[in-house]
């Protein structure tokens, strides 16, 4: 009777731990106010604050397997309220099961913040993106920058957001400048640049002169001798004169355009002695004129071009020699496959052992020839999701080139550890050893360091 109970308890507790593996917390910590105090970061006097990180719903919780937690939604993360010194943390979902969580350290201590990845594994669980990358290019570089309701401060022209899928607001102003307002939308296939620049209120209006002893004037007002620059100046007609002992050896009208800063070199041969003529002129003359301009508006969509017939040669390369190729969903070969095809669109993907690859989808508009290497077929992809406090440095897995900061890198073999690097001229090196998990995107968080 005896055997047959602990056996019935051994068959219960292996049941129990292979459902505990569908849920793990990952990169748990201390979440700690930044130098500047600039983040806020709420507390609570009686008890811990704990924000594990998923996008998904359904969990239940019990501190100590005793005390149900309330868990508050937010974007992108659980908000738990757990009791002061609490040890271990019971987490239940209808689809992933029973974790029982013990927490590292000492337990969750009240007028703490923690923080932790909350992932989740269940075979034939197709993960999507619910965020994704946005980096701002502005122009002036200390421009002030605000996205929905988050305001930051632009350092040497650069801001990533780690947005949600969809339709966002962003503001960028600067003094002196005029401020851009607009939208973006965020999807979850690749990163979005966003370049932004301002155009200046004022123009400006240069003059150089090899008459070191003339002074020039602008609208009548002297701005200094030999080479000088005006003030803020509207957009429109000015007259520029240069004068000597009250003879006046230049006059003309010139224009300049909102924003720009023009420059006017005269020779030796412009100069000619003149009587001294005042013009009508009124300053700031309104002209509109249709300037291009870089800016980051997409209201408008330019229309595709029209597809020319003809067929684009093809060559698509398997993982490996016994590895089969499918193009919309018919075997075609056998490692590696060669031909032609017809304008349109495509779905490629590769089968072996049972197994299946992700799906390319290949889209040709031209007869310009494609190759395409396939990622061998796998159970499961993870996911990592990479980020610095720099934007812009190089990312390698596993010694190959991925991407630059921050970026989502895919096709990942589950349960199987990477190698990330970041590089950048002028940082040290910066790496750490992650395993992607299956079907679920894992965190990657570096910090570089100035050499």
């Amino acid at each position: 009777m005896k055997r047959s109970l602990l056996t019935v308890l051994f068959l219960l507790a292996l049941a129990l731990s292979s459902v505990a593996q569908k849920m793990s917390i990952e990169q748990f910590k201390r979440v700690k106010k930044d130098l500047l105090n600039q983040t806020p970061l709420p507390t609570d006097k009686k008890q811990a604050i704990l924000d594990l990180m998923t996008d998904e719903q359904g969990f239940t919780f019990k501190a100590d397997g005793k005390t149900d937690i309330q868990a508050e939604a937010g974007e992108g993360k659980l908000t738990l309220l757990a009791p002061h010194k609490t040890k271990f943390i019971v987490i239940k979902h209808p689809d992933y099961g029973q974790l029982t969580w013990k927490v590292p350290g000492k337990g969750l201590r009240k007028k703490k913040h923690y923080q932790g990845n909350l992932l989740t594994d269940k075979p034939g669980k197709e993960y999507k993106l619910s965020k994704q990358w946005v980096v701002f290019q502005v122009k002036p570089e200390n421009a002030i920058l605000q996205v929905d309701s988050t305001v930051s401060l632009i350092r040497n022209g650069l801001a990533q957001f780690n947005l949600p899928v969809g339709k966002h607001a962003y503001r960028v102003e600067a003094p002196f400048y005029e401020e851009v307002t607009d939208t973006l939308e965020v999807t979850d296939s690749v990163k979005l640049i966003v370049p932004v620049v301002l155009q200046s209120f004022y123009s400006y209006l240069t003059v150089k002169t090899p008459m070191q002893d003339g002074t020039i004037y602008v609208d009548g007002l002297p701005i200094g001798k030999g080479e000088a620059t005006s003030g803020h100046l509207q957009a429109g007609e000015h007259q520029v004169q240069v004068m000597r002992n009250y003879t006046c050896y230049y006059d003309a009208i010139v224009s300049v355009r909102k924003g720009e800063k023009k420059v006017v070199s005269l020779q030796p041969a412009d100069f000619q002695a003149r009587p001294l003529v005042n013009r009508a002129i009124k300053p700031g003359t309104d002209m509109v004129e249709n300037i291009d301009t870089v800016s980051a508006k997409t209201d408008t969509v330019e229309a595709m071009a029209p597809i020319s017939p003809g067929q684009a040669e093809v060559t698509i390369t398997a993982a490996d020699d016994t590895t089969q190729i499918w193009i919309n969903r018919e075997p075609m070969a056998v490692g590696k496959w060669e031909g032609q095809l017809d304008m349109g669109y495509y779905i490629i993907h590769t089968t072996k052992d049972g197994l299946e690859s992700k799906p390319v989808y290949l889209w040709i508009d031209d007869t310009l020839p494609v190759n395409l290497d396939m990622s061998a077929p796998m159970a499961s992809y993870g996911l990592l999701n990479i980020h610095s406090n720099v934007v812009g440095a190089t990312v390698s897995v596993n010694g190959v080139i991925a991407g630059v900061t921050p970026c989502v890198v895919e096709n990942l073999p589950a349960s199987k550890p990477c190698e990330v690097r970041l590089t950048m001229d002028g940082y040290k090196e910066a790496k750490a050893t992650v395993i992607p998990i299956g079907n679920d995107m894992v965190d990657v968080g570096l910090k570089m360091k100035l050499q």
